[in-house]
């Protein structure tokens, strides 16, 4: 007769964690997020204001330097 010894398993935990994860970040998360982007944005924005100069935007700004 021959023993079957089951795979290891990643246990409850990691069945839990991998269960939320696929559900994406949570709305909190996001927020705080989209709070840094906004800071770290107006942040760059005054500095280059302060050098007399403005961040450019679009497309079409980003091209006309080159």
């Amino acid at each position: 007769m021959t023993l079957t010894i089951p795979a290891p398993s990643n246990g409850l935990y990691d069945d839990m964690e991998a269960e939320d994860n696929r559900h994406g970040p949570e709305p909190d998360e996001t927020e705080a997020f989209h709070r840094l982007v906004r800071h770290l944005v107006a942040d760059g924005d005054a500095r280059a204001a302060l050098a007399g100069r403005r961040a450019r935007r679009t497309l079409s700004e980003m091209e006309a330097v080159r």
